[in-house]
């Protein structure tokens, strides 16, 4: 990458391997936690990504490292409307409404993003899907038997498959995201 289209993340990567304290493991899936911790904005800081006065607010603000977005969604709302008070940004009719808008509706999908991670599916579906689950698995063969004979014993086996991967699917809405760890129940 060039310089005027660094992302910052490349360029950190020396600064970050050198901070053999730090206790967050590396790995490239999962780099917000580590460019948030103070090594990683002193890295930051280092390769112009941020100011020393954007990273010590960072770090004074006495917000854990998660909530560091919104600080950094304030500073764009000061910057817009510094932007907008001395003429370096101009539109016309309707622009700052527009402008403030769009940064509330940006604001408002990054809540959204938590909610997401946090809304699980309440147990009781999960429980009500594994009963119907298992009492129509029970019941088929009883069912069956009277119109398709000795079909039913196949069929059942057929109806014990479908019926598995709508149990797996129901118990993928408890965990949607893996946030708890339970990757085989993470919707892919």
């Amino acid at each position: 990458q060039t310089a005027t289209s660094s992302n910052g993340l490349n360029d950190c990567e020396e600064y970050l391997k050198d901070a053999n304290e730090c206790k967050i493991p590396v790995d490239d899936e999962h780099i917000g936690p580590l460019l948030l911790s103070p090594y990683g904005l002193k890295a930051l800081e280092r390769v112009n990504q941020l100011s020393k006065e954007e990273k010590e607010g960072l770090m004074g603000s006495c917000l854990p490292p998660s909530q560091y977005a919104y600080i950094l969604l304030v500073w764009v709302g000061v910057h817009l409307t510094e932007g907008l008070k001395n003429g370096t940004l101009r539109g016309g009719a309707g622009f700052e409404e527009n402008l403030y808008r769009q940064l509330a509706t940006l604001r408002a999908c990054m809540f959204d993003i938590d909610d997401f991670r946090a809304g699980r599916m309440p147990l009781a579906y999960v429980q009500l899907v594994q009963v119907l689950v298992d009492s129509l698995i029970v019941i088929s063969p009883f069912a069956l038997y009277p119109s398709v004979g000795i079909l039913s014993v196949p069929l059942v086996g057929l109806l014990a498959l479908f019926f598995r991967g709508l149990l797996q699917l129901s118990k993928s809405f408890l965990d949607p995201f893996g946030v708890e760890g339970f990757q085989a129940q993470c919707l892919q």
